[in-house]
């Protein structure tokens, strides 16, 4: 997942791009929602007709940040996913699971192997779980702002009970709390599996054993049903952001648990 000053090749990038897209427009779409569900019970004075149809296009916008919300969760986001998945495969087993190429994007010293496989998934958990990190600390700040609001206009009910509704409405929609909650347990469970690999490597378990594979087999799968759960993406502003550091702390934990077929080596 690292990338270097040679040149980096990753086909399937491309193929995130549709979720991308459809990414930003969920969110300009919460927050222009966010923004008439606040503005909403301040519009009394207008007349019934103008008040409808507000209100009409509130509604309206509920229901396509609904619907393009479930393609960009459920179709677009694992069609890609299913895309990197088959290339890491590919990759691990130096086999042809996809035609997209990736130059520089997975970056240990193993032949095709379960090990490979793991040392992969391990890089995989690393950024993972970094990138996440650093967006968390945007995230639980706009939570926290929120709900903040929502506490003030709390203590001021007495002056305007439909405002508060309005703003709950906001606060505690599935949008911002599913969001923010599947951020907070990717990384956790990112972090565990890389935990958990990080211990195999250093203990140097039997490479030739069924342990092995069981051990990385299960990581690998646990690493792709927790994408799957999450439904999310990364940030690709925080990864070009924090890229550089990364990598060298990843050539440093390669290095420092000789990440490498030893018998070649000797």
């Amino acid at each position: 997942m690292s990338q270097t000053a040679k040149t980096r090749i990753d086909d399937v990038s491309e193929h995130y791009e549709p979720a991308k897209t459809v990414d930003l427009c969920i969110k300009w779409l919460f927050a222009i929602i966010a923004i008439l569900s606040i503005l909403m019970p301040h519009v009394t004075k207008l007349d019934v007709l103008t008040k409808s149809i507000l209100q009409a296009i509130f509604i309206a916008l509920i229901i396509i940040h609904f619907a393009i919300s479930q393609l960009f969760r459920f179709y677009l986001v694992p069609k890609a996913e299913k895309i990197r998945r088959q290339q890491l495969l590919s990759n691990s087993y130096g086999t042809l699971l996809t035609h997209e190429k990736t130059e520089l994007y997975y970056n240990n010293d193993y032949l095709p192997s379960i090990k490979r496989l793991g040392a992969n998934t391990m890089e995989n958990t690393f950024f993972s779980k970094e990138i996440a990190a650093y967006m968390l600390v945007k995230s639980r700040i706009i939570i926290g702002a929120y709900i903040f609001c929502w506490i003030l206009t709390f203590t001021l009910r007495h002056n305007n009970l439909e405002l508060l509704t309005w703003i709950t409405q906001v606060v505690f929609s599935v949008e911002i709390v599913t969001q923010w909650l599947n951020l907070e347990f990717f990384r956790l469970r990112t972090e565990r599996i890389y935990d958990q690999l990080h211990a195999y490597f250093l203990y140097e378990i039997n490479g030739t054993s069924h342990k092995v594979e069981a051990t990385i087999l299960d990581a690998f799968v646990t690493y792709e049903v927790t994408k799957a759960s999450a439904g999310l993406l990364l940030s690709t502003k925080a990864f070009y952001k924090l890229n550089s550091n990364l990598t060298k702390k990843w050539g440093q934990i390669r290095q420092e648990l000789q990440m490498y077929d030893k018998d070649l080596a000797e």
